[in-house]
């Protein structure tokens, strides 16, 4: 009998697809692999990893400074406009985003941490999580962050990929497995799985050639009705600024539907950020500073 291996051919090149539009990624059955030779190639991965971020400049980060375009798209896939915003971190948990507003539109909750916000044509609204606290600058002044909100922003730093590449591999409790080989974005790929003393599902999926990471996958459990929901992070094109090769287009998927699309323009590294700027004084005082700006232009229009 005569075996033909195209229907086989065809299959991989479909799964290649499905990761590249961001379905729910999963390593192809994994090799067998002793524990210990598992966390070997694993750990032998992750330093080629953080070698083609850039090493230790990537590893010493603890600011940046970047500016960029964003997007949410909707459950019907409408393509929405892009919000021009600047994206400050101090790390490990200080973070405040800049939104600049251009035309009449609402920004989404994911974005705000915050129900819907509608903002006049030039307005601006800016995010600030600082540790356990958050507030918000929007059109009513300043607010507090809603209680989810500063939960999400909490976990958000305990589940990202550069958290996990930069401290906590080194916490106790964290595991590092490798879980096989893979097709991602039509590329040869391999798949390393983490967990945690919280029993976290975390995967990233890297490229075999340049080593720099294609997905970043959390995996949560609903507690009561015991179904999986994937996070998806795909990062599509690196360049190197201030010596860290920075993703400068990331997209987001929920169960392969995607949510957010992001351009940086640019990122500065370590730069004097000062730790003021995180914190509900900074707010108060832009707040003031837009509303002696709206009442002059005000009067400039009368």
């Amino acid at each position: 009998m005569k075996v033909t291996r195209r229907p086989v051919a065809c299959l991989i090149l479909a799964l290649g697809i499905v990761s590249g539009i961001g379905g729910r990624a999963s390593a192809r059955p994994r090799q067998e692999l002793m524990p210990e030779e598992s966390a070997a190639k694993a750990k032998q991965l992750l330093q080629q990893v953080i070698a083609a971020l850039g090493g230790q400049a990537y590893l010493s980060v603890h600011n940046s400074d970047c500016l960029g375009r964003i997007a949410h798209f909707g459950p019907v896939g409408d393509f929405p406009d892009f919000t021009d915003f600047r994206d400050l971190w101090l790390l490990p948990d200080k973070n405040r985003r800049e939104y600049s507003i251009k035309s009449d539109q609402t920004i989404a909750a994911f974005l705000l941490g915050s129900d819907g916000l509608w903002f006049a044509p030039g307005g601006t609204t800016v995010t600030v999580f600082n540790g356990s606290e958050g507030w918000l600058l929007g059109k009513k002044g300043v607010e507090p962050q809603p209680d989810d909100a500063v939960k999400n922003f909490d976990d958000g730093l305990k589940t990202g990929m550069d958290a996990m590449l930069r401290t906590r591999l080194n916490e106790p409790g964290v595991e590092a497995r490798y879980a096989g080989p893979d097709i991602i974005d039509l590329k040869e790929a391999d798949w390393i799985e983490f967990s945690d003393s919280e029993h976290r599902d975390l995967r990233l999926g890297i490229e075999k050639s340049t080593h720099l990471p294609l997905r970043w996958v959390i995996a949560t459990r609903d507690p009561e009705t015991k179904r999986t929901s994937d996070l998806t992070t795909s990062y599509i094109q690196y360049m190197v600024q201030d010596g860290v090769r920075t993703p400068l287009n990331v997209e987001q998927y929920r169960n392969g539907i995607r949510t957010t699309q992001t351009y940086l323009s640019s990122c500065k590294y370590n730069t004097d950020l000062s730790p003021q700027l995180f914190t509900r004084a900074a707010l108060e005082e832009r707040a003031s500073e837009q509303s002696k700006k709206g009442h002059k232009d005000s009067k400039n229009k009368k």
